[in-house]
């Protein structure tokens, strides 16, 4: 006979630890925003039931025929789920709360309260895969001093049982056995902290991979995008980007532009990518990827946490130079947009090097007409007042980059803007209503418009979706981006200086409306930048940061030892010299061990 089998089944109501253990296991998974309502709402149901009942050992919460057939519905639950689409660890913890919910109303005497503690510890489990919210530490706390105190509890009330003497394990539990256990509890927490740096660093398994199926686009970075998405994104006042520059100097808000999806075919009312297939880029963003383009200009070099977009966008103020982070395999579109597929609806964090480049556009002509640019000049049958207006518009233009600028300056001024455009008539595309019937439109209408203007003047030119302005964080010293600064803009194609970004929104309209939206708070910037610290410091903690960690103990150490020896020489390793600072790829991502 087992040891298990021998203890005495208890019968007694579990303490209100277990309940509080439970509340916080299936609280970990609602921060991760994985949870169905439902499935929420049912376990608080079960929360509060038992709270407020305890156990009642006859009736149907000690009915095996009841509960069994429970459990194999939470199962069912589960699988549904994932045959519908769901990751598989999403349907995991959708079964792991039901399930959970349902063992705490079994109210049947139990030799353990293993599976119990069994599921709240799974359910922590995967919620500190599926989050990086700084909540998560904290309800671990509570929830591992909850857990052990559940246990003793249970195994006292055990061996009194067994010894029969019940009242000998209500003496136990005094005042200084809770102080003890608590302690105990934050001290192999604290253990755990030390430990958690020179633990080995491992990537998520199958479990993570998406099943059958798959989520949606987010509104406007999709391939393919009709007039009116980014007016539905900039309701959403939540972060997509977090942003800090390491090098080069950060812009004001009104000329602060990071580029995602550009798009070159127009059918009157959506713009779509051509061709679609993407094209991989080959090297291993991990070490960092050179993607080519201009060595000469400003270097800018931008540390960003994205948010989960599908399908996995890769922004940049401008055109990338460099890339390094683990967002996997790269591809291209046909617009040069950057595309990780492997990051979609995932947070992730990267590197990018962007060049600033002045362009002498007033000795530059715009790209001739050839096969490679007529995609660019591509238009639908419109009305032909727009051709009549953008000839207008031009007559007193020189050169084609007067022509550009003649266009910008007419929508700044006579273009009317709002975040809500009126609906469209069936008988005129948005554009044509926007220009022609003078109606309000978002930065999509007037992108919209200025690329069919240009076009309607031979000047080749396509839209861009992406982010624009954003918060200055001055707790957390980085830019926070919002998916109220979503925003439009136009590229044009000249013949020597390549594309060139162009806005026809007027960017005083444009910030007033996501600063009405965002709320700024200084509480809200506090929140912001301790999410920050715990993604970049524990949840992307990786074999690399352990590189430099220990590297960065071993040159303390050196310099230590040097001031001991009263050894004030020496070149301190960690400056780059000057042949470091010529080359493209950033000191830093040289000294980390990446290349």
């Amino acid at each position: 006979m087992s040891r298990l089998e021998f203890r005495t089944a208890v019968a007694l109501p579990r303490p209100r630890t277990a309940v509080l253990m439970v509340a916080i296991a299936t609280g970990t998974l609602a921060i991760t925003g994985q949870i169905a309502p439902w499935a929420l709402a049912l376990a608080a149901l079960a929360l509060g039931y038992v709270a407020l009942r305890g156990e009642d050992h006859a009736g149907w919460r000690a009915n095996a025929w009841v509960l069994n057939p429970l459990l194999m519905a939470c199962l069912g639950v589960a699988a549904a789920l994932w045959l519908r689409g769901a990751l598989a660890i999403v349907a995991l913890a959708h079964f792991a709360v039901l399930a959970q919910a349902l063992q705490l109303l079994d109210a049947r005497p139990r030799r353990s309260e293993f599976l119990l503690v069994a599921l709240a510890v799974f359910q922590v489990t995967m919620a500190a895969n599926l989050t990086d919210s700084a909540w998560f530490p904290l309800l671990l706390v509570v929830f591992t001093v909850c857990c052990v105190w559940t246990l003793v509890v249970h195994t006292l009330r055990a061996e009194a049982l067994e010894a029969g003497e019940l009242g000998a394990a209500q003496r136990a539990l005094t005042t200084g056995l809770w102080r003890t256990t608590l302690l105990a509890s934050l001290a192999s927490v604290a253990f755990s902290a030390l430990l958690f740096p020179v633990l080995p660093r491992i990537r998520s398994g199958a479990i993570f991979d998406r099943s059958f199926g798959g989520g949606g686009a987010s509104a406007g970075f999709s391939d393919r995008v009709e007039l009116g998405d980014i007016g539905r994104i900039r309701q959403d006042a939540s972060i997509a980007l977090r942003i800090e520059t390491t090098e080069g100097s950060a812009l004001g808000a009104a000329e602060r532009y990071w580029r995602g999806l550009a798009f070159d075919h127009f059918d009157g009312r959506r713009w779509s990518v051509s061709p679609a297939a993407p094209v991989p880029v080959y090297g291993d963003a991990e070490i960092g990827i050179d993607l080519g383009g201009p060595r000469r200009g400003d270097r800018l070099v931008q540390r960003i946490v994205r948010e989960s977009i599908d399908p996995g966008v890769i922004f940049a103020a401008g055109f990338p130079t460099l890339l390094r982070g683990g967002i996997g395999r790269i591809a291209h579109d046909g617009n040069g947009s950057l595309i990780a597929y492997a990051t979609a609806n995932k947070r992730v964090i990267y590197e990018v090097v962007t060049r600033h480049v002045e362009h002498d556009l007033a000795s530059d002509r715009a790209a001739p007409r050839d096969a490679d640019t007529e995609r660019y000049l591509q238009l639908p049958a419109l009305d032909a007042g727009i051709a009549r207006l953008a000839a207008e518009i031009t007559a007193s233009a020189g050169n084609d980059a007067e022509r550009v600028a003649l266009l910008e300056r007419w929508l700044h001024e006579h273009g009317r803007y709002t975040d809500a455009p009126p609906p469209v008539r069936e008988d005129r595309s948005p554009v044509e209503q926007f220009l022609l019937d003078r109606t309000e439109g978002h930065c999509e209408y007037f992108a919209s418009a200025q690329v069919v203007l240009l076009r309607s003047v031979g000047i080749p030119a396509r839209v861009v979706n992406g982010y624009a302005g954003g918060h200055d964080n001055a707790l957390g010293g980085f830019i926070e981006v919002s998916q109220s600064d979503a925003h439009a803009w136009v590229e044009v194609l000249f013949d020597r200086s390549g594309w060139v970004a162009v806005d026809p929104t007027p960017a005083d309209l444009r910030l007033a409306g996501a600063d009405a939206l965002r709320g700024l708070s200084s509480l809200g910037d506090l929140a912001s930048a301790v999410e920050l610290w715990w993604f970049n410091n524990i949840v992307d903690f990786d074999r690399g940061h352990q590189a430099r960690a220990l590297r960065d103990l071993w040159m303390s150490w050196n310099r230590w030892r040097a001031a001991q020896r009263g050894d004030a020489g020496g070149a301190d390793p960690t400056i780059a010299t000057d042949a470091a600072e010529d080359t493209e790829i950033p000191w830093r991502w040289i000294a980390a061990g990446a290349l």
